[in-house]
């Protein structure tokens, strides 16, 4: 079995955690597995590819160096799965200033409630174009699963300025929508443990970077490859 793990830049922790793993075991994981990432999650919500049927063929410039085209073609993807850390990569709405104006919840005076349907509509939006691509990979009959990316953690900068309750809120709403959307397309989801976070939803500090609010780090990392190692060993070769 063959799998390319790719997406956005929270790759960079299943990296660095599959290389945990490597030293601890000389064959830990249950395939050949290969993290390639495409690129920054700021271009996803952007066209960053030409849907052409059976394939994407990638258009973005800072995408281009890693992928012509997802699937890849020919005998290259015969039988390779695809893992993709970009669908559940929430931060890109829960973090805007906007939140200290809006409130999906119990607002406080200073706040404007937005409704259930208008942040359905924010996060698909920014969401598009990845559910564009998985749409191809489902058309293509090409076999593709998604990866967690990390939930909120606490020493973000957002939370000095956002009600840690509203931040938790979209990002719960933002991962509700989308496991219904992959839920839709039949796309498994490699989800994070109970154990990665705290009482209230945040993940915990221990999986954190100090110097970098936003990504997990090498511990995160290997805890998501042991999660991605059961969720292959239950797939048919």
């Amino acid at each position: 079995m063959k799998v390319i793990v790719t997406g956005d830049s929270h790759t960079a922790d299943l990296f660095l955690g599959q290389k945990l793993l490597e030293e601890e075991s000389p064959a830990p994981l249950a395939a050949d597995v290969v993290i390639r990432p495409l690129g920054g999650g700021h271009i996803l919500p952007t066209p960053f590819f030409v849907d052409r049927g059976d394939h994407a063929e990638i258009t973005a410039p800072q995408f281009r160096p890693q992928f012509a085209r997802l699937p890849l073609d020919g005998v290259e993807n015969h039988g390779t799965i695809y893992g993709i850390c970009a669908p559940l990569h929430t931060a890109r709405v829960w973090r805007h200033a906007d939140w200290r104006r809006f409130a999906p919840i119990g607002r406080a005076a200073n706040e404007t409630p937005i409704s259930p349907g208008m942040l359905r509509r924010v996060i698909l939006n920014d969401q598009k174009y990845v559910l564009a691509l998985i749409d191809v990979f489902v058309r293509s009959g090409t076999r593709a699963f998604a990866i967690e990316a990390p939930r909120p953690f606490r020493h973000h900068p957002a939370l000095k300025i956002l009600r840690p309750d509203v931040v938790l809120t979209v990002d719960r709403s933002y991962r509700d929508i989308m496991r219904a959307e992959l839920d839709d397309r039949s796309i498994p989801i490699v989800s994070i443990p109970a154990k990665c976070l705290d009482e209230d939803g945040f993940t915990l500090e221990e999986y954190g970077r100090r110097h970098d609010p936003h990504h997990g780090n090498e511990r995160f990392g290997r805890v998501m490859m042991l999660e991605v190692n059961k969720f292959l060993a239950t797939m048919p070769g």
